[in-house]
C-alpha cells in the first residue's frame, strides 16, 4: 500500500521561522486584535440574560429632568441611599466619588445614610492610573463614613478605547483592594489579577430603575428587597460611559454588573496562547505531510474554525485563551504554501499550450491501473524552425485539439518538445488501439498555420505495466514512443525488454568505461584489396563489443548511443590507438598498407583531435600518410570554424580522408564540398543489391565515376560473392572490402590469413 506521507511542500526553515514569529506574536500584543474581533463578535451576538440578582438604580435623564439640574444634589443622594436601605437590599454599591462635595452643607446627610447601612454598603475607590493590577488612588472615602462600609476599586483595563479586562483585585498604593465585580459575586479576595469579560450577556436584560422613582417611593421593597444594587450615573451626558466590545456605549454600572455576573458563575481561568498554537502547529504540519499537502487548505480552514469555536465555547465557561498567535501561524504557513504552489504551478504548466506539463503528471497520485499513453510529434523541431512568428503556438493548439479527441475527458499533459501524454482508465483499455488509429487518421490531414499547410507526423507509446512509480511509467511510455519513431510504427507497447534496453542506455557511460578497461570492447580488422591487382592495400579497424550478459552488441547500436552520450570521443581514441599500433606492426612485417579508422563527424569540433592523433602516430612510429580517417555520415558536419580547421589540419598532417557510407548520409553534396576526400566508400546496401536493382547499379557506377573525376579512390563495401566482385572490376572500382575478401577478425587472425590468396576466402 502506498505511503500517503511524503515530503513537505515548504521547507523546515520556513516552518521554523513562522513558528518563531508566532511565539513572538503570542508573547506581545500583536495578535490581540484577532482575539478582540472575535470577542466583539460574541458581544454582537449577545444572548445570555443576566440573572436579575443585581440591579441598577441610575441617575438617568429622567431623574435630572425631574430635579431640573445637571446633577443630583448631595441631599438627594442621601435620600436615594436611605430609600434603598429601607427597601431591604442585600448590598448597595455606590459608584460615586464625593471628593468634590466634601464641603457641601448636606454632605453630612450622605455620611449618615452610609453609616446607617453599616456593612451592607460598598463605596467606590476611583483609580487615577492603572498598570496591570497596580493602581494609584488619589482619593479614599472619608473616615467619617465609618469603618463598616467596604471600599472597592472601580477600574478596568482599556485597549483601543474599549473595556476588555476587569481586575478581581488590585494593589492600590501598595494595599490589596477588591473590586466591585469581586464583591458583587462574593468572590474571595485572591491575589490581584485580571480576567476577561464574558461578552455574551445581553445588556438589554439589565434591570435599571430611575433614582427619582426610588426617591419618590414608586420603586421600593417589592423591586429591591434582597437584591444587590449599584447606584450610579446612567444619564447620556455622564462621563461614566464606556465602550464594551460588541456593544453600544454603556454606563460603568453595567460593566460592573456584567463582570459580577460572570464571576458568580465561577473563577475565570486564562490558559494563554500556547495550547492553541501547539494544536494548530500539529494539525498543519500533519496536513503538509499528508498526500503532499493536498488537503492543507481544508486543514487550515478547519483549524481556524475550530480555534474560533473553541475560544467561544471556553469563554462561555470563563476560560480565556488567545488564538492570535495560532491564527498568525495559519496565515504565515498558508502564505508560504500558496506562494510555493503558485511557483510550482508555473513550473508544472507548459508556457506555450497552458496545459499541465510532465512534472505535474509525475506528481499526481499513483497511476494505479491506468494506462499511460505518450505521443511525440516526430518532426516537431523542423516545424518549430520553419514556422514563423507565433505559428508554433497555433501548431501546438491544433495538435492539442486533435489529441484531446482521444483523451476523452482525461487531462492532457504537454512537455516542451512536442511531446504529450495522458492516462487511459482501465475500463477503456480495449479501446486504445482504435483511438490511436483514429488519431493517426486525423493527423493524415495537414494543419493550417496562417497561410501555411504543414504535415505533422506523430508516434505513440503505450505502457500498461502497473509496476513502478509515475515517473518510471511515464518514461517507459516515452521510450516506447521513441521506438515507434525509429521503427516508423504508429504505436509501440512498452515491454520488459525495452526496460532492460533503457536501463542499459541510462548506465551506458559507466558500462562503456568498464568494457574499455575490461577488454569487452575490442578492435576487429577487415582487409581491403585492390580489385584489379588482388593485392592487400589496406585494413579497416572496427570497434566490437562483447557484453558479458547481453552478448555481442551491434556496432550501429552502441556507436549511436556513444554519440548521444558524448562518449564517442573516448571510444574513437581507443580504436585509433589500437589501429595505429597494429598498422605499425604490419609495416614492420613488410606490408605497405593503409589503416582506416572511422571518425564521427561530430568529433571534428574537438580542437585537440589532430594533436592527439599526431602523438599516437609518433608514439608508434607510423607515417601519417598510412592512416586513413573515414568520416561517417551518422551526423552532419557542423558548419563551424573549428570543424573546417580540423579537416584542414588533418590534410596538412598528411592523413588521408575518406567519405564513409556514401549515399546514405544526410548531406552528401555538403560532404563532398567540405571534405577534399582521398577516397569515397560506396555503402554496402547499394553494392549488395546492384545485381538485382538497375537503379542501385547506376548509383554504384556513377559514384565510381564521380570518385575518379574528383581524383579519389573508389572503395566498395559489402562484397560477398564473386559475381559482385566481377561487376565492380568491370565498372573500374579501385578497392573492395567484404566477407568474400575477408571478414572482420582479430589482429592475430588477420596476420595468419594474409598468406592465403584473397579469392579463396569466404564469409
Amino acid at each position: 500500500m502506498p505511503n500517503p506521507f511524503h515530503g513537505l511542500i515548504i521547507s523546515w526553515r520556513t516552518i521554523g521561522l513562522s513558528l518563531l514569529l508566532s511565539v513572538v506574536v503570542g508573547l506581545s500584543s500583536i495578535g490581540e486584535p484577532v482575539d478582540r474581533v472575535i470577542e466583539a463578535a460574541i458581544g454582537r451576538l449577545a444572548w445570555r440574560p443576566v440573572s436579575g440578582d443585581i440591579v441598577v438604580v441610575g441617575v438617568d435623564d429622567k431623574t435630572l429632568q425631574t430635579v431640573q439640574d445637571q446633577e443630583l444634589s448631595v441631599a438627594n443622594h442621601a435620600k436615594v441611599i436611605n430609600a434603598i436601605d429601607a427597601a431591604g437590599v442585600k448590598r448597595l454599591f455606590v459608584d460615586f466619588s464625593y471628593r468634590r462635595r466634601l464641603t457641601d452643607p448636606d454632605f453630612s446627610k450622605v455620611v449618615t445614610a452610609v453609616r446607617h447601612m453599616d456593612d451592607r454598603i460598598v463605596l467606590a475607590v476611583p483609580a487615577t492610573k492603572m498598570s496591570g493590577t497596580n493602581v494609584r488612588v488619589d482619593y479614599w472615602p472619608v473616615p467619617a463614613m465609618g469603618d463598616r462600609a467596604k471600599r472597592a476599586c472601580i477600574c478596568w483595563e482599556y485597549e483601543l478605547w474599549q473595556v476588555w479586562r476587569v481586575p478581581l483585585a488590585v494593589y492600590a498604593n501598595g494595599r490589596a483592594l477588591p473590586t466591585f465585580a469581586s464583591l458583587l459575586a462574593d468572590h474571595p479576595l485572591d491575589k490581584p489579577s485580571l480576567f476577561s469579560l464574558d461578552y455574551s450577556y445581553d445588556t438589554s436584560t439589565v434591570t435599571e430603575y430611575s433614582a427619582i422613582d426610588v426617591m419618590t417611593g414608586r420603586i421600593g421593597r417589592k423591586e429591591l428587597a434582597g437584591k444587590q444594587v449599584i447606584f450610579a450615573a446612567t444619564n447620556a451626558t455622564s462621563s461614566d460611559q464606556h465602550f464594551l466590545p460588541g456593544h453600544d456605549k454603556l454606563p460603568g454600572a453595567y460593566i460592573h454588573l456584567i463582570a459580577g455576573e460572570a464571576l458568580k458563575r465561577g473563577t475565570p481561568v486564562d490558559i494563554g496562547f500556547l495550547p492553541g498554537l501547539v494544536f494548530t502547529f500539529a494539525i498543519l504540519i500533519g496536513s503538509l505531510f499528508w498526500r503532499q499537502g493536498r488537503w492543507y487548505a481544508r486543514a487550515a480552514f478547519a483549524t481556524t474554525t475550530i480555534l474560533i469555536a473553541v475560544k467561544v465555547v471556553l469563554s462561555l465557561s470563563l476560560i480565556s485563551t488567545q488564538i492570535g498567535a495560532a491564527c498568525f501561524l495559519v496565515a504565515a504557513l498558508s502564505a508560504n504554501v500558496s506562494r510555493t504552489r503558485r511557483r510550482d504551478s508555473a513550473q508544472r504548466e507548459n508556457p506555450i499550450s497552458g496545459l499541465p506539463n510532465f512534472e505535474a503528471l509525475r506528481s499526481q497520485l499513483p497511476f494505479g491501473s491506468a494506462t499511460v499513453i505518450a505521443a511525440k510529434v516526430v518532426n516537431f523541431e523542423d516545424l518549430a524552425a520553419f514556422i514563423p512568428g507565433d505559428g508554433i503556438g497555433q501548431l501546438v493548439e491544433q495538435v492539442t485539439r486533435r489529441l484531446q479527441l482521444a483523451s476523452q475527458g482525461t487531462v492532457l499533459h504537454h512537455d516542451l518538445d512536442g511531446t504529450f501524454a495522458w492516462l487511459v482508465p482501465y475500463y477503456q483499455h480495449s479501446q486504445i488501439e482504435g483511438q490511436l488509429a483514429g488519431l493517426a487518421a486525423l493527423f493524415n490531414a495537414p494543419l493550417t498555420i496562417g497561410e501555411l499547410r504543414v504535415d505533422v507526423a506523430i508516434a505513440f507509446g503505450v505502457n500498461d505495466e502497473f509496476e513502478g512509480s509515475n515517473a518510471q511509467r511515464l518514461a517507459a511510455a516515452l521510450v516506447a514512443a521513441e521506438k515507434s519513431i525509429r521503427t516508423r510504427s504508429l504505436w509501440t507497447k512498452y515491454t520488459p525488454r525495452q526496460k532492460d534496453d533503457a536501463g542499459w542506455q541510462l548506465s551506458f557511460h559507466s558500462q562503456l568505461e568498464d568494457a574499455l578497461s575490461g577488454g569487452d570492447i575490442w578492435v576487429a580488422f577487415q582487409p581491403q584489396y585492390g580489385i584489379a591487382t588482388k593485392q592487400l592495400v589496406g585494413v579497416e579497424a572496427l570497434a566490437r563489443w562483447t557484453h558479458p550478459t547481453r552478448g555481442p552488441i551491434p556496432p550501429d547500436e552502441f556507436i549511436v548511443q556513444a554519440e548521444k552520450s558524448q562518449d564517442i570521443y573516448r571510444l574513437t581514441l581507443f580504436v585509433m590507438d589500437q589501429a595505429i599500433r597494429s598498422a605499425a606492426d604490419l609495416h614492420q612485417r613488410g606490408l605497405d598498407i593503409h589503416m582506416s579508422v572511422n571518425l564521427s563527424a561530430t568529433l571534428l569540433d574537438h580542437s585537440d583531435l589532430v594533436g592527439t592523433i599526431r602523438v599516437m602516430l609518433t608514439a608508434h612510429h607510423l607515417s601519417a600518410e598510412k592512416l586513413t580517417i573515414e568520416i561517417t555520415e551518422t551526423a552532419q558536419i557542423e558548419n563551424s570554424r573549428q570543424a573546417k580547421q580540423t579537416l584542414a589540419q588533418l590534410r596538412r598532417a598528411g592523413i588521408r580522408l575518406s567519405i564513409d557510407d556514401y549515399g546514405t548520409g544526410q548531406s552528401n553534396l555538403e560532404y563532398l564540398t567540405e571534405i577534399e576526400a582521398d577516397e569515397i566508400k560506396i555503402d554496402k546496401r547499394f553494392v549488395m543489391t546492384m545485381r538485382d536493382s538497375q537503379r542501385n547499379l547506376e548509383v554504384v557506377k556513377s559514384t565510381i565515376d564521380l570518385a575518379h573525376r574528383l581524383g579519389a579512390v573508389a572503395v566498395a563495401e559489402g562484397i560477398e560473392d564473386a559475381p559482385t566482385l566481377a561487376i565492380l572490376e568491370q565498372l573500374g572500382c579501385d578497392v573492395g572490402q567484404g566477407y568474400l575478401l575477408g571478414k572482420p577478425q582479430l589482429f592475430s587472425e588477420l596476420v595468419n590469413s594474409l598468406a592465403a590468396p584473397p579469392h579463396s576466402r569466404t564469409a
